[in-house]
């Protein structure tokens, strides 16, 4: 008797057959399923979830000194991330910064000084660069001007519907070596009046220009 024939009047053919249909279109059914189980719960970067992130920041030199800077003009002081020597190696270096520090010289003199508009500050602003990356912003004195490469925001936050790769993305700089450019520009602001002459030419600016590294942890919650 051929196959064809007991398929139709063999039950425990008829039973055998059933079960390869049944299995045969199942097992794609379920793989499918489960794979796409997988990908909602994986990333390439591991699995995805709620990660806490902490982090400390260190700061290394790179420039220390001041700069006298006219009304109305711009200095600009170039330095390298040689400068701050082996401190640096093997750092995860995230951004730079700028302090800038300065106390007001307008002098005053005559008569009418004692009822006249007292001496104002200055405008004082910095302006740093980095190889197409650039952070400008008025300071007061002892403020700082950063640039940063990173996403400092989620330090000290918990990140959630991520992977740990992901996140290490965010907080690695890959990035800081080379020439750093800050700008310091200044524009006189006088007091005085009738009566009362005023003397502001500019403005010296103290600076320290520091690379910003990072050290971070990484916790699944």
């Amino acid at each position: 008797m051929s196959f064809m024939e007991d398929i139709k009047t063999d039950q425990r053919t008829q039973m055998l057959v059933a079960g390869m249909v049944f299995f045969a279109l199942i097992f794609p059914a379920y793989f499918y399923y489960a794979s796409d189980q997988v990908d909602s719960d994986l990333s390439a970067g591991g699995p995805v979830g709620d990660y806490a992130v902490e982090g400390t920041y260190s700061y290394h030199v790179l420039a220390d000194d001041s700069t006298y800077v006219n009304d109305g003009d711009t200095v600009d002081i170039m330095t390298n991330s040689d400068a701050a020597g082996s401190e640096i190696n093997g750092k995860n270096i995230v951004g730079v910064r700028a302090t800038l520090t300065f106390t007001d010289d307008e002098s005053q003199g005559g008569l009418g000084c004692a009822i006249a508009q007292p001496p104002q500050d200055d405008d004082v602003s910095g302006n740093m660069m980095h190889y197409g990356f650039e952070q400008s912003s008025p300071t007061q004195s002892g403020d700082s001007v950063t640039l940063e490469w990173h996403d400092s925001s989620i330090i000290g936050t918990t990140v959630s519907n991520m992977s740990e790769s992901e996140i290490m993305m965010m907080l690695d700089g890959d990035f800081g070596i080379g020439e750093h450019s800050l700008g310091i520009s200044v524009n006189v602001n006088t007091g005085g009046g009738a009566g009362c002459q005023t003397t502001d030419d500019g403005e010296e600016v103290a600076y320290k220009i520091e690379l910003i590294s990072l050290e971070y942890t990484i916790e699944m919650v």
